[in-house]
């Protein structure tokens, strides 16, 4: 076996013991359940919280409902919680040490960098897989799922902005040997994106628009063209971070 590919089963194993692989299919099967059943029981809710009398015309819930409950929650809560759950990849292991006896038996210090990535980005893989996929199959069981417009595309633009959150966050937890740095890196570089998603002209390269633009995606309001150039900005600053990534480990004092 490889150094490399014995580095990999190193990460997964002790990710594994760890309890990583149970949180991530627990939290994030429960994610998935909760997309349709918010979508389907909403209505229900507001006619019971309402005063007596009140008369709602509230809509059935459709598929469209339960999707765009999923372009909620899945960014902002299961983003989140993958982000937290993997913020010390790096320096967890630079804090006490551990690399420095396997750096020093000739482990490449690019194998360290590039053996995290793959398997944060198996688990993010992992994680949206099992949210998205349990929420087609209960939103299937419910509804008519051919109104909606580039289910996938909408879907893949989401993965891929959470795969270059993911490499932001371990440049910065290399970079500053901390989980609290990589957590305050990601922070920044979405206020950033945020401000210059203000000005107009900078949503069609904006990567922040692979989440923004996702549900106008499902609803025909975004065109599949227009996701074209954020998804190749978001994919070439994934790789600026992670070659960014490994440059500084290779440079880094232990």
């Amino acid at each position: 076996m490889s150094p490399w590919f014995g580095f990999l089963k190193k990460e997964w194993t002790e990710s594994v013991k760890s309890y990583k692989l149970l949180l991530t299919v627990l939290i994030f099967s429960v994610l998935g359940i909760l997309n349709p059943f918010t979508a389907k029981i909403t209505p229900v809710v507001m006619k019971n919280f309402m005063p007596e009398g009140t008369v709602l015309n509230l809509p059935e819930p459709t598929a469209l409902d339960s999707w765009l409950q999923f372009y909620k929650n899945f960014p902002q809560m299961g983003l989140l919680v993958f982000i937290l759950l993997f913020s010390t990849m790096m320096s967890k292991e630079i804090e006490k040490g551990t690399l420095v006896i396997l750096l020093t038996k000739g482990l490449r210090r690019s194998t360290v960098v590039t053996t995290k990535f793959v398997t944060g980005a198996l688990y993010w893989t992992l994680a949206f897989l099992l949210t998205f996929f349990i929420t087609y199959s209960y939103t299937a069981y419910y509804w008519d799922q051919s109104i909606l417009h580039h289910l996938f595309l909408a879907g893949g633009c989401v993965y891929v902005f959470g795969l270059l959150l993911f490499t932001i966050t371990l440049w910065g937890n290399t970079y500053f040997a901390s989980a609290y740095g990589g957590l305050l890196v990601t922070l920044v570089v979405l206020v950033i994106l945020f401000i210059i998603a203000i000005f107009p002209s900078a949503a069609e390269w904006n990567p922040l628009q692979l989440l923004t633009g996702s549900s106008g995606l499902l609803t025909g309001e975004v065109a599949s063209k227009e996701m074209g150039v954020p998804f190749l900005v978001a994919i070439g600053t994934l790789l600026v971070f992670l070659i960014g990534t490994i440059s500084h480990f290779n440079k880094k004092l232990l």
